[in-house]
This record gives structure tokens, sequence and C-alpha cells, in this order.
């Protein structure tokens, strides 16, 4: 693959950096360590990537190269001393960033991403669900944070990082909802009293209260177990998110 070979001219790239590194007066010693081992790191990733191709993507290597290309350029005492080392750090720290992100495009592990956001999704709609069969209280919360939900859906298929942020801040309330959904069912079932103001609300039986009960245990299962393993996968994968 074309890759492979402008993958490793990444790499190439970035040792050349990290010998312009040494070389450098205004990067403090502090820093200057911590570049060499972020360059290190993003040249050993490129490499080892380069190695286990599983996609051809020409265009993304190219911007690869090019961002590596830039960072030697402007890796001299001269941009360092215009700039100030901290906007030369940050160059560094976001050429690291994209060694952990190549892998998702190029390794196959793009796939790991779709399943954590399908979980995202599928876990947040039973929450919107039993929300509303709870009362006006729960509902008010649920309509909340739709907008924050919808954001971290379009952000997260983009694989960006407020998309991620964001799954982050909206998950922890439906999960805590999912478990107290469990409780309730768990509750209900043992209450025969409980059952009876439910079929006395719908105008039904006591098993088709007991359906209902079922039901909302069920959604507050599915939103705890779905959204557990998003929150884990994200969390895991979060060098993917830019």
């Amino acid at each position: 693959m074309r890759s492979a070979e402008i993958l490793r001219d990444v790499a190439q790239t970035l040792e050349d950096v990290e010998k312009r590194i040494n070389s450098l007066k205004n990067l403090s010693d502090k820093n200057k360590q911590k570049a060499l081992r972020l360059i290190h790191e993003a040249r050993e990733n490129f490499l080892q990537l380069s190695e286990n191709l599983a996609t051809d993507n020409e265009e993304l290597a190219n911007f690869f190269l090019k961002r590596a290309v830039r960072l030697k350029n402007n890796t001299n005492d001269k941009y360092i001393e215009k700039m100030g080392e901290k906007e030369y750090m940050k160059d560094v720290a976001m050429m690291n960033k994209y060694s952990k992100v190549a892998p998702y495009d190029f390794a196959g592990e793009v796939k790991v991403l779709r399943r954590a956001y399908r979980a995202f999704l599928f876990g947040m709609v039973p929450f919107y669900i039993v929300s509303g069969i709870f009362g006006p209280m729960y509902a008010f919360t649920a309509l909340i944070l739709i907008i924050p939900t919808l954001l971290a859906m379009l952000s997260l298929r983009k694989r960006g990082n407020l998309g991620l942020m964001l799954s982050f801040a909206v998950m922890p309330i439906p999960m805590i909802m999912g478990a107290f959904s469990i409780r309730y069912a768990i509750y209900a079932f043992n209450d025969p009293t409980e059952l009876a103001k439910i079929a006395e609300a719908f105008g039904r039986s006591i098993g088709f209260a007991q359906a209902v009960v079922a039901i909302i245990g069920a959604l507050g299962a599915a939103t705890l177990i779905l959204l557990g393993y998003a929150s884990y996968a994200l969390y895991k994968h979060r060098h993917a998110f830019l």
C-alpha cells in the first residue's frame, strides 16, 4: 500500500525532528525532554502502523506527512523565540495525538468506535422512554438533556472531542435513572399495592401492570448496560477523538 510508504516517511521525518530538538537552545530542558518523549512515541506509533495497515488512505497519510514536515521546519530556535515554547509544545503534542488517532483510520480500529457510538445511542433511547413513564419531573430532566445528547451524537460521528466530553456529561443521569428503574421494578413486583395502583391507573388487569413493571425494569437494565459499555469504550479509545 502507498500509505505504508508515506507513514514510514512520517516516521523518518519525526526522527529528524528529534535530532533538531537536541540542538535547540531556546527550549528549556524540561520541555526538551518532554518533546523528545512525545516525538519518539509518535515516531514509533507511525512506524508500527506502517507495518500493520488494513486500509489504504493516501490523502490522510499525506496530511500526517505535511504536519510532520511543518513541525520539522518549525523546530528551530528562531521559530521558538518568535512563537514561544508553549506554542511549539502544542505542535509537538498535536503530532503525538495524530499518531494515536491514525490506527483508527488505517488499522481497522474504527469499528470499535462504531460499537461505542451505537451503545451510546441505544442506551439513551430507553432513558427517554422511562423518563416519560415516570412523570413530568423526570420528563423535564430528560428534556434538558436532549440538546447536549444530540450534539454529542453528531460530534461523536465526526470523532470530535466535543462529542466525547458531552457524552461523558450526559451519561451519568441516564445511568442513575436506569438503576432507579431496576430498583423500582423489583419493589413493584413485590408490592401488590403498587401493582394495584398501576393497574387502576391504566384501567387494566394486574397482569398488565406486571408487564409494565417488567418493561420498566428491562429498559432500565438496557440503559445501564449499554451506557456502561459506552462510557468504558469511549474512555478507553478517547485518543481517537480530536
